[in-house]
């Protein structure tokens, strides 16, 4: 094999081994990091070398949604599938890994749903102002690109859809809850307007992988303060990125087509 071939064999293995590390982070994979303290978001480029851009990188999420711009956008299709309860807590967030088959269209281009996961408060704040609570859907698309729906959580009455996950949440630290026969459908978990604001941005945990399609809902779905609160107390209080800067981004205020 000619050094031109190993070099580009081996340059397409880096890139693969690179995003199965970063999805594996985003579900709260291997990790030495937290939100608060020594590990926290300030210093998790010095945790391990291959998280340089939560430091240097410029296109860093979570940011303030302000100074949109207006487009005629495609409108987001989910196909979404019922999927057995499969709960983990990971010390940084709960999640809930999905089975194949429910996807997101944006346009042609077909993103299969990985997992959701909660953050407490919101990461994105939205002229300044967050919200108490938000929901990260995370798909990736066969080309290996990621798209992530975020999706704010207003205190309200309580969210019924939500009741089955907490009915099955793993209390303590590590641990998993998998139930075969417990059922729940993550469409459920979203408003039905889907309007959206539009940017290019990153992971919001390490390594902080950048060219991440970020979809932020509109529309707030609700969970009882009691519900908020539950979720706030198994995360230990904040799991929230500080917004990272803009760096001259567009952030596009859809318009469906």
């Amino acid at each position: 094999m000619g050094a031109f071939k190993k070099g580009k064999v081996a340059a397409t293995l880096l890139a693969s081994l690179v995003l199965t590390a970063s999805i594996a982070a985003y579900d709260g994979g291997p990790s030495n990091w937290s939100y608060s303290g020594s590990n926290g978001p300030a210093n998790w480029h010095d945790l391990s070398p291959a998280n340089g851009l939560c430091l240097y990188g410029k296109q860093q999420s979570p940011i303030d949604i302000e100074g949109t711009d207006p487009a005629i956008m495609h409108r987001l299709e989910t196909d979404y599938q019922v999927t057995p309860v499969h709960l983990s807590n990971n010390r940084v967030s709960i999640m809930q890994d999905y089975d194949k088959g429910s996807y997101l269209l944006v346009g042609a281009k077909r993103f299969e749903l990985q997992q959701f996961h909660f953050h407490t408060p919101a990461e994105h704040t939205v002229m300044g102002e967050q919200y108490p609570m938000a929901i990260h859907f995370v798909h990736k698309a066969v080309d290996g690109s990621l798209a992530v729906i975020a999706v704010f959580v207003k205190e309200g009455k309580a969210n019924i859809a939500a009741q089955e996950l907490y009915e099955n949440i793993p209390l303590e630290s590590d641990q998993i809850i998998h139930k075969d026969k417990v059922l729940i459908n993550a469409r459920d978990l979203m408003p039905n307007d889907k309007s959206y604001y539009r940017y290019m941005g990153s992971l919001t945990t390490p390594p902080c992988t950048e060219d991440v399609n970020w979809y932020v809902l509109k529309t707030p779905v609700e969970f009882s303060g009691e519900q908020i609160n539950l979720m706030r107390g198994l995360l230990g209080g904040n799991t929230a990125r500080p917004t990272q800067n803009r760096n001259n981004r567009i952030i596009l205020d859809a318009r469906p087509q």
